[in-house]
């Protein structure tokens, strides 16, 4: 019989201890540390582990405190009663990836903030899952966290989850996307008006033709952006194009295909000189994407969020005000005075030294 993993044998032994009843909800589990010790397995081994029992909503990993045993779980009402946890000032943050420096950074500066605050963050990542996300407020809230700070999942839609938070006034803040016509805590940067002077500055420099590069998906960041888009044009007087616009669909984009989607659409629509893309990872798709083209076309690149390609223009998010903000709206609410505001946080224009 093959042996199982190194990292599986952790996984596995932390769930039958959870199945049997030795690990309670919210009972905090072995540290990285002596999980490393018990089982003679490197760190990265021990973490591989832990963040495969994380995505199946068996713990949660509380900044600064330790891992603890998912509070939602079902158990043995005759087993001893539960320790809780509820009582250390914690504060939920879901995010919908990990993989978006503008997401990384908001994390790091939002601990940074509510560790200055006396506040520790319980982290859940959604994978832009609507279901994971309704499970993870669950979870949080079940936790005992005082107050959620949420990055909506990118295809936005009404989520009940989170209507429920806001009829419910429960301490919350909204970052980044936003429900629309809901009242409540919301920040976002100016995406707006970063896209108009983002599309002002190439139609400034003689380009008429310009592409336009999302994802295909409704959230309110997305929209925002396409309406600044389409006013530069307007106050230009100069017609739009909108077949010169490439919504890429989410499956194509998560998947293999998304660069022959992007090259493609260029191959076929002659003419663009410029392309402005609406988020760093579609700005990095179509940098590659013109890169593979063959007839030498020249197209000018310019991106919503710092792609990290060299001479590329870009509207810079102030991650760290809008991390600043989140916390103190928070704050706000945790004692108890309620009045929902949307603060938007000014952008800049990037444009890279020749």
């Amino acid at each position: 019989m093959k042996k199982l993993a190194l990292y599986k044998q952790i996984q596995e032994d932390i769930m039958r201890k959870i199945k049997s009843g030795q690990l309670r909800p919210t009972d905090r589990i072995p540290s990285e540390q002596e999980l490393m010790d018990e089982f003679k397995v490197s760190k990265i081994t021990v973490k591989n582990a832990l963040t495969l029992l994380a995505d199946e909503g068996l713990i949660i990993r509380v900044q600064g405190k330790g891992t603890f045993v998912s509070a939602n779980l079902v158990y043995n009402n005759d087993a001893p009663p539960v320790r809780s946890v509820s009582s250390l000032p914690l504060v939920g943050y879901i995010i919908p990836t990990m993989r978006t420096r503008v997401i990384q950074k908001l994390v790091d500066y939002t601990e940074q903030f509510l560790q200055e605050a006396g506040l520790s963050m319980v982290l859940s990542i959604t994978r832009e899952s609507s279901s994971i996300e309704s499970n993870a407020i669950r979870t949080l809230t079940e936790l005992g966290v005082q107050g959620l700070i949420v990055f909506p999942t990118e295809d936005e839609k009404y989520n009940e989850s989170l209507l429920r938070l806001s009829l419910d006034k429960f301490p919350c803040v909204f970052i980044d996307r936003y429900l629309r016509n809901i009242e409540t805590y919301t920040i976002t940067s100016d995406n707006y008006g970063g896209a108009y002077k983002a599309v002002t500055h190439l139609l400034s420099k003689g380009h008429q033709r310009i592409a336009l590069i999302s994802p295909e998906n409704s959230n309110s960041a997305i929209e925002d952006r396409t309406l600044g888009f389409e006013k530069a044009y307007t106050d230009q007087g100069i017609s739009i194009d909108k077949s010169l616009w490439c919504h890429i669909p989410l499956n194509i984009l998560r998947g293999e295909q998304a660069l022959d989607y992007v090259s493609g659409f260029l191959q076929e629509h002659s003419g663009i000189t410029a392309a402005f893309t609406l988020t760093e990872e579609t700005a990095r798709l179509t940098s590659a994407a013109i890169s593979s083209l063959n007839n030498h076309t020249t197209i000018e690149l310019l991106s919503f969020d710092n792609p990290h390609l060299a001479s590329v223009a870009y509207v810079q998010q102030d991650e760290q005000e809008m991390a600043r903000t989140a916390v103190k709206l928070l704050r706000e609410q945790m004692d108890h005075i309620y009045s929902p505001k949307n603060a938007v946080i000014p952008v800049q224009l990037i444009i890279p030294s020749s």
